[in-house]
């Protein structure tokens, strides 16, 4: 590391938390970006892992990618999401136990990894998400996000961020009248 030169002004607690969060942003946008580039190029589509029914493979929490196939396609031991068929609302996410395809239709069996036996109906479907890939603990922050709680700390966070922004910036003509003697330092 190199010393400091003896002209150079030290940097005060609001610079330091202004680059940390700065830096923070930049990572967290690019990581953003970069997740929405190729989800919308390679048609992948997450889903948050919400019941432990496919643990340990699928986390409660992970964000699972999968990607549109004709159902036909799956085969015994994938994974697969798939609308539910007990009447509720959402996606089942669990893996493929048997594949029976008549003509155009086609019948799933599946069961999560952590339960004790198949699910209790069978899921006729033409297209199922096939499984891609899986982010640990991202569902989770995704899904807090979107509390009140949650929107509350990335408002908060925002707010911290445009004042070290504001605030934080040295003006260059007070660092000029500073160097030169006409005002204290900081």
């Amino acid at each position: 590391m190199a010393p400091r030169r003896p002209d150079s002004p030290r940097r005060s607690l609001w610079q330091w938390l202004g680059s940390a969060l700065l830096t923070v942003s930049a990572i967290l946008g690019a990581v953003a970006i970069v997740t929405v580039a190729v989800c919308a190029v390679f048609g992948l589509r997450p889903v948050v892992v919400i019941s432990g029914s496919m643990e340990p493979t699928l986390p409660v929490g992970s964000l699972v990618f999968y990607r549109t196939v004709p159902a036909a396609d799956v085969v015994k031991g994938d994974i697969v999401t798939v609308p539910r068929q007990d009447g509720g609302t959402g996606l089942i996410t669990h893996r493929v136990k048997e594949v029976t395809t008549k003509g155009d239709v086609t019948t799933l069996r599946l069961k999560g990894d952590a339960n004790a036996t198949p699910d209790p109906l069978p899921y006729v479907v033409s297209s199922v998400g096939s499984f891609v890939g899986v982010i640990p603990v991202a569902g989770t922050i995704a899904l807090a996000a979107r509390t009140p709680l949650g929107i509350a700390a990335v408002a908060t966070y925002v707010a911290a961020l445009v004042a070290v922004i504001v605030f934080g910036r040295r003006r260059p003509a007070a660092r000029k009248r500073r160097q030169a003697g006409h005002l204290p330092a900081e």
